[in-house]
């Protein structure tokens, strides 16, 4: 049994070590994955933008040829005020030629109010475009550099799976079934020392019959409080972690 818990006590640590790879290479995808959904919005915003330019460009020429409009029948007032000869005409044609002139006074204000929309919009659109051109760089850059960890990772964990095969085959299937068990049911380790008469994973008192036996190592222990596999502490000393095998 000593062999065999050996044997699972490396299954352990390549197992701990893949968890851990995947983790890495998770999180190397989730990077570009944020950045890459980060620059899509900006690219959306941008053209969202675009879109409110042409449209208050369109209205900034509605208002031009209203000004022009404005503009021309005030000067044809104007020119018919000088041959209108009643007085309630006069009034009525003076009262038409200040609501123009009001009118022309409005619309000028609007369309300074659009020109200053206008530029700031402009500026607004190069700064976003000089940031999707930098970031654009940047993510490109971080692929290419994601791309060649995530191969070094997949070499590890080529030989790691490799090792991992070759020691559970060696390892009884009811042994690697418990072992699968408390894994599915217990994330981390699911074997653990026993030392001082204690479980290292919970760190509960065992039976003192119970301890006999870890020490001895002829049977398959569980610990009674956290239903870990136990072994005992010395008999591990001078092991090599998964990754220390792999570089080895």
């Amino acid at each position: 049994m000593k062999e065999q818990l050996a044997l699972l006590r490396e299954l352990q640590n390549i197992d701990l070590e893949l968890d851990e790879i995947t983790t890495k290479k998770e999180e190397i995808v989730g990077r570009i994955q944020e950045n890459t959904g980060f620059l899509d919005k900006l690219v959306d915003d941008l053209n969202s933008q675009k879109e409110e330019l042409e449209e208050i460009r369109a209205l900034q020429s509605q208002k031009k040829d209203d000004l022009k409009e404005i503009n021309e029948n005030l000067t044809m007032r104007q020119k018919r005020l000088r041959d209108i000869g009643s007085t309630k005409e006069y009034n009525a044609v003076e009262k038409e030629i200040e609501s123009f002139k009001k009118s022309s006074e409005q619309t000028e204000e609007e369309l300074l109010h659009l020109l200053e929309v206008i530029e700031s919009t402009q500026e607004s659109i190069k700064e976003k475009e000089d940031k999707i051109i930098q970031l654009r760089e940047g993510i490109a850059a971080d692929e290419a550099e994601a791309e060649k960890r995530l191969a070094e990772l997949d070499a590890v964990i080529n030989k790691l799976t490799n090792r991992q095969e070759e020691a559970r085959g060696q390892v009884s299937k009811r042994v690697i079934h418990k072992y699968d068990f408390i894994r599915s049911r217990r994330p981390g380790l699911a074997v653990v020392a026993c030392k001082n008469g204690h479980c290292e994973g919970c760190f509960m008192a065992l039976p003192p019959q119970q301890y006999i036996e870890v020490q001895r190592g002829n049977t398959l222990e569980i610990c009674p409080s956290c239903n870990r596999i136990l072994y005992f502490w010395e008999d591990a000393l001078g092991e090599s972690s998964a990754s220390d095998a792999m570089e080895a």
